[in-house]
């Protein structure tokens, strides 16, 4: 049998629950628009997206090509890869007539940012049609809560009707 505190645990828990996952895509975006601000402001003077190369590569794609942690660290130590020899920074040294990337004194944070905007470019671009990518986790949640309420609805409504 379960107790009325069982109970209540249970809605308490999904309410959070749903709480944390309608929050989460908002944190998500608030990254992507500081990312933006961040990349527009330092890195549009050597790097586009997808509109050729300047001094520094196009950035078209390059989530998918790269790890997120090799990006961040060449985001927030350029020099120290290339002092370690590693072969996609020398090769893109190279490619930038041996002009080496400059140190942007970002922290942490906003190289995730950066990152999580350079994704967001991507999703943008494979999205051609239907719905925008920014709208897909909030449709998501939107399931998820109707799915959720449903279950709530079905659980307390299980109330049996004595038809006369």
């Amino acid at each position: 049998m379960v107790s009325e505190y069982s109970k209540r645990w249970r809605v308490s828990a999904l309410a959070v629950s749903m709480i944390a996952m309608w929050l989460g895509p908002i944190e998500y975006v608030e990254a992507q628009q500081t990312g933006q601000q961040i990349f527009d402001s330092l890195c549009t003077a050597c790097h586009t997206i997808g509109g050729g190369k300047l001094i520094g590569p196009d950035l078209a794609g390059v989530t998918l090509r790269r790890e997120e942690s090799w990006l961040k660290r060449q985001i927030l130590e350029p020099q120290v890869l290339l002092a370690e020899n590693d072969p996609i920074a020398m090769q893109l040294l190279q490619e930038a007539n041996n002009i080496p990337m400059v140190p942007l004194g970002l922290s942490d944070a906003d190289a995730i940012a950066v990152i999580a905007y350079m994704k967001s470019t991507e999703q943008q671009a494979i999205v051609a049609s239907g719905l925008p990518s920014q709208y897909t986790p909030t449709v998501l949640i939107s399931i998820l809560v109707l799915i959720g309420l449903t279950l709530i609805g079905l659980r307390v409504g299980k109330k049996e009707v004595d038809v006369r």
